[in-house]
């Protein structure tokens, strides 16, 4: 998948940043352009945002409070033929991709009247919510819908996922000592205890255990998750 985020630098260029970086890592999103990120010194400015638009298979539209651009003349920025907003949000609505528009910390819609015509269509798109308060899980959610999940999410919350990593790392640690006093019991003969010299060994060896399945646990877990 094939993500094209259009934004307006003087209202959302922070939070397109981080949308990038963040849908970056996301497995099935192959790229996510970023006009700041992605055109070269010397390329063409409109022409290399038209063909990263045209192979697109979504477009994202960063709404803020400055989204339809400063006021000339009477006039928002939006409505100039050469707006660059303007000709993106236009040319994606025009094609067969996906266009979701994302608002920004609960910044209101433009009125459809302010619009240009070409425009005007993404007002009928159902919107999310990109906040700073909740980025993460709001990506979470624009995930689930770029790949067609939906209902209630499938994702974890941080606490449940952080309890179930933990839990699993426990009962790693406790395989581990019990392998380590099997292992010692056919060895010396002995039982751990007796062989580490006291209890005091005892409990270091057990919560090194613990320890070293807690930390693969959570690593390996967060490998497969490629956080």
């Amino acid at each position: 998948m094939r993500i094209f985020i259009s934004y307006r630098r003087d209202d959302s260029k922070h939070s397109a940043g981080r949308l990038a970086d963040a849908l970056g890592d996301v497995p099935h999103i192959k790229s996510a352009f970023l006009d700041i990120d992605d055109i070269a010194a010397g390329d063409s400015f409109p022409e290399r945002l038209e063909a990263s638009l045209s192979q697109a298979d979504v477009c994202l539209v960063l709404m803020g409070d400055k989204w339809i651009g400063p006021v000339d003349d009477g006039e928002p920025r939006i409505t100039r033929p050469g707006d660059f907003v303007r000709l993106e949000v236009a040319k994606a609505l025009a094609s067969d991709m996906r266009v979701i528009p994302l608002i920004l910390d609960d910044a209101p819609m433009p009125d459809r009247e302010i619009l240009p015509k070409d425009v005007q269509p993404l007002l009928e798109r159902n919107a999310l919510f990109l906040r700073h308060h909740s980025f993460s899980q709001d990506v979470d959610f624009l995930v689930d819908a770029l790949q067609g999940r939906t209902g209630p999410r499938r994702r974890r919350r941080p606490v449940l996922r952080a309890v179930l990593r933990s839990l699993g790392g426990t009962a790693l640690g406790l395989l581990l000592f019990l392998g380590v006093a099997i292992l010692n019991r056919a060895i010396s003969g002995q039982n751990l205890e007796t062989s580490l010299g006291g209890l005091p060994m005892l409990v270091l060896v057990g919560l090194l255990c613990l320890a070293a399945g807690l930390a693969v646990s959570f690593g390996a877990i967060r490998r497969l998750r490629g956080e």
